[in-house]
């Protein structure tokens, strides 16, 4: 399943939007008409495309594009259309720098923004069904994990951070990154949160003992 964002104040040009992309099969569709709400909704549901409106009522679209682009392990690292009323080759240099893919003016023709979404739909990874790292294996369908043939009971949290460890493999990941990814709202949520969650983990999976390094001031890194 492909999830879209499409973040757009104008509720015609949203439903235009859904219009066009109504016949395209497996295919998830999200909205949002602010900064703000688009952010919350990338936090949440980490979309594979997201057509961006860069002119919003509470701040200009291109936050998000230099956001996303600075932290792409946190946010999935989608691909991003901007649309936007300006067309100007200043406006198109600032925002494909920023880390927009591709840049389409309005009004659009249907056919060229379908064109342009679906070459991103074929680009989108197929997502793995199954993890595995050494002698562990995690099933992302059934949230079931074998540990050198045994089944272990995660609690979500910990189904969760296993997960971003061996999707980022080989990867320096801060406390702040972690927060992001693992607790759906980090706000009340303290550093510590993610050390004890760990170390829950680290008993139920000895093996993380070994291979999942902690870098003092820095973060996590597993081998």
């Amino acid at each position: 399943m492909v999830k879209i964002l499409i973040i757009e104040d104008s509720e015609e040009t949203t439903e235009l939007l859904k219009v066009i992309l109504h016949k395209e099969n497996n295919i998830e569709i999200f909205e949002a008409s602010s900064v703000k709400e688009g952010m919350k909704i990338i936090t949440l549901k980490k979309p594979n495309i997201i057509l961006l409106d860069l002119n919003l009522p509470d701040g200009n679209g291109s936050y998000v594009c230099e956001k996303l682009r600075k932290n792409p392990d946190s946010y999935n690292n989608p691909f991003i259309l901007a649309i936007t009323a300006d067309g100007s080759q200043s406006s198109i240099n600032k925002n494909l720098e920023l880390g927009c893919d591709d840049y389409i003016k309005k009004p659009f023709n249907q056919r060229e923004l379908l064109i342009r979404i679906k070459k991103f739909i074929k680009r989108v990874p197929e997502k793995k069904h199954v993890l595995t790292y050494e002698k562990i294996n995690v099933n992302l369908e059934n949230k079931n994990v074998v540990y050198d043939a045994d089944n272990i009971t995660l609690s979500k949290n910990e189904f969760k951070l296993l997960t971003f460890f061996i999707v980022n493999k080989g990867i320096l990941l801060n406390r702040e990154k972690i927060l992001d990814h693992v607790w759906d709202d980090n706000f009340e949520i303290s550093n510590k949160a993610v050390d004890q969650c760990l170390k829950r983990l680290r008993k139920k999976i000895p093996l993380l003992n070994d291979v999942l390094i902690s870098k003092r001031g820095f973060g996590y890194i597993l081998k």
